[in-house]
This record gives C-alpha cells, structure tokens and sequence, in this order.
C-alpha cells in the first residue's frame, strides 16, 4: 500500500509546479482511499482538462495494485 501512495505522490508532484506541498494520505476502508493536497492553485492543474489527468493517475495506479483493489484517488483542499 505503501507503494501505491508513493506512486500517487510521484505522479502527482509531476503535473504541479511546487512539488514539495504534495502531500498523499492513505486510508483502508472496503476499498484503497487515497486523499492528495497540493498547494492552493495547483489543483486544476491536477485535475486537468474535463478531470483527464485526474484520471490518467487514477488509471496507473490502478494498473499498478498487483491485488487489483478498488480505489479513490481524491483531490482535498486545505483548510483556511
């Protein structure tokens, strides 16, 4: 799981400009839940156009679990 909070991270620091405020939570529920921060302003970057490389990242991880678990890759912004 691990792993794939990594590869989360790796993927996402490479759409944003500032990827040292790229922070990846992981939470085990029924399915894998990953929670990523980035910092404010990058998140349509993340998002991209119509959700594309949202779901790009979304897609690669997926790929990537050798258990073939359901997954939510979500996109929270930070408290202000």
């Amino acid at each position: 799981m691990a792993e794939l909070a990594d590869l989360v991270e790796y993927l996402v620091a490479s759409v944003v400009d500032d990827p040292s405020q790229v922070r990846v939570s992981v939470r085990r529920d029924p399915e894998l839940h990953f929670k990523v921060q980035v910092a404010p302003g990058e998140e349509g970057r993340v998002i991209g156009r119509s959700g594309r490389v949202i779901q790009a990242i979304r897609t690669v991880v997926r790929v990537a679990d050798p258990n073939h678990r359901r997954l939510r890759i979500d996109l929270v912004t930070p408290e202000r």
